[in-house]
């Protein structure tokens, strides 16, 4: 019982620092600035080009 408690906790945990970690991710640290969609696209070419060097 005591192991399941700590599974439904941990998924728990773990969705609840998804939603704030994509928050941040999309709107910026304060969450009142939405970040540009060419920054995305920048971050997201600079995340490509990253793992096709490395691998």
């Amino acid at each position: 019982m005591k192991s399941l408690i700590f599974t439904i906790g941990g998924v728990c945990a773990a969705a609840a620092g998804f939603f704030v970690w994509n928050t941040i991710r999309t709107q910026g640290l304060m969450g009142r600035t939405p970040v540009p969609v060419d920054q995305l696209a920048h971050r997201l070419e600079e995340a490509w080009a990253d793992h096709h060097t490395t691998a």
